[in-house]
């Protein structure tokens, strides 16, 4: 059988040319369809700045050596894509099966079911996705999930553009950035998270052979530097020795890699990040927030500017880098708590024990808790393509007018002027 996977355009809407990293899903459902015995091929479309109408003529002119079954992944930014990808199909003849998934199916099934997809498949999919391609099942089917140890590593010998093409998540990991992903879930649920399939879970972590694996193939495709994409790959409980069998394995390969964490004063040791710096992490870009404890508790991030600054001194002590995640338009903030955040991001800024900060305004992405609050309250507005990866169009909330937005970026700004190298 033969089987096409689309990472659906979203440039075309949001007039933002967005190729950041591949998304892991299709290359990760190609591997296990591929060691089924199918041929898969993999294809971005955003990151190939291919619109709709560019896909259903390229399409058009294949007629003939068209896939037997066709597959779009699609977030809510990229929904509008996949939507238009999947009529533009249907309109130049194509009458095999379409299959989609992803976090916007899996929060509106139905409405990806009317895009004229056959099937919509929500959550993970490993444990069942060989069946759900080869079968004719219809309508929508909850995906079954695999033990974390049979999660293959993604095949990047079918997907276009090459891996080590992307511009990264950020410089730091260019040039020729991979990605990988070393964990899936997170324990907690911050009202303003849209990680639909893995937030509320318990974190499970992969047998570090599994990585040291997929590195070496990331090698083998050209890669010199990892996006390691986990939520929150340090801050919460590890398995023992875990970081410290990852650091044995993976050192002697020389890889630079950045990440994603969570401040806790609890987890973060010494220990664990003299490990995470022996594997090889340069920059780990934690999600602050916030430094009001007021603010922390109303968006339920279950830490505290305790575990704030003791994150960021022990990251720094072990020679990592800092980056710190915020936010303005958080639940309940006011003026007066964005204003001991931009203290707090100055001091630490002067300390040293900060390099890099990023600001965007906390959007309510549908699905989240916060979006639910904003609608109970009375003030949602709904979020639209054009709103270009929440650093444009606040809005305002009812403790901070849109047009104070502006003023308290520039505060940020002024507090630490070195933003996330882009």
């Amino acid at each position: 059988m033969n089987v096409q996977l689309f990472n659906p355009p979203n440039f075309y809407y949001s007039g933002l040319y967005y190729r950041m990293m591949p998304p892991l899903g299709l290359p990760i459902i190609s591997s296990v369809l591929g060691k089924a015995g199918h041929h898969v091929e993999v294809v971005d479309l955003e990151a190939l700045h291919v619109s709709p109408e560019d896909f259903r003529d390229a399409f058009a002119g294949q007629k003939g050596n068209w896939a037997d079954v066709i597959g779009f992944t699609a977030l809510t930014v990229s929904a509008r894509g996949a939507k238009d990808c999947i009529k533009a199909l249907r309109s130049v003849g194509f009458e095999g099966r379409i299959i989609v998934g992803g976090s916007h199916p899996s929060l509106a099934p139905e409405e990806a079911l009317s895009w004229g997809a056959d099937l919509v498949v929500t959550g993970e999919c490993e444990g069942n996705v060989v069946e759900l391609f080869e079968g004719n099942q219809t309508g929508i089917v909850c995906g079954e999930r695999v033990a974390i140890e049979d999660v293959p590593a993604p095949d990047w010998d079918h997907h276009s553009p090459k891996v080590n093409s992307y511009w990264g998540n950020t410089a730091l990991v260019r040039p020729n950035p991979g990605i990988t992903m070393w964990t899936r879930g997170c324990p907690f649920s911050c009202i303003f998270c849209a990680n639909l399939i893995f937030n509320g879970q318990k974190t499970r972590y992969r047998p570090p052979e599994n990585i040291e694996a997929e590195l070496k193939d990331l090698k083998r495709h050209g890669c010199k530097k990892l996006y390691v994409y986990d939520d929150e790959l340090v801050g919460s409980r590890m398995p023992d020795g875990w970081m410290k069998e990852v650091a044995d394995r993976i050192e002697p390969m020389g890889f630079e890699w950045v990440t994603q964490g969570r401040c806790n004063k609890r987890y973060i040791t010494p220990e664990l990040m003299a490990d995470v710096k022996r594997a090889g992490c340069r920059t780990i870009f934690w999600g602050v927030e916030s430094f009001s404890e007021k603010v922390l508790k109303a968006v339920k991030k279950h830490t505290t500017t305790e575990d704030i600054w003791h994150t960021l001194r022990v990251s720094r002590d072990a020679g990592i880098e800092n980056g710190v995640f915020t936010m303005i338009g958080n639940y309940m903030e006011t003026e007066e708590d964005l204003a001991i955040t931009r203290d707090a991001i100055a001091k630490a800024y002067q300390e040293g024990i900060i390099q890099y900060r990023q600001t965007t305004y906390c959007d309510a992405m549908e699905g989240t808790e916060f979006a639910e609050i904003q609608r109970r309250e009375g003030w949602y507005h709904k979020w639209t393509e054009d709103d270009k990866q929440q650093m444009n169009n606040f809005h305002g909330t009812p403790t901070l007018p849109a047009n104070r937005f502006e003023y308290w970026m520039n505060e940020f700004r002024l507090a630490c002027p070195v933003g996330i190298p882009v």
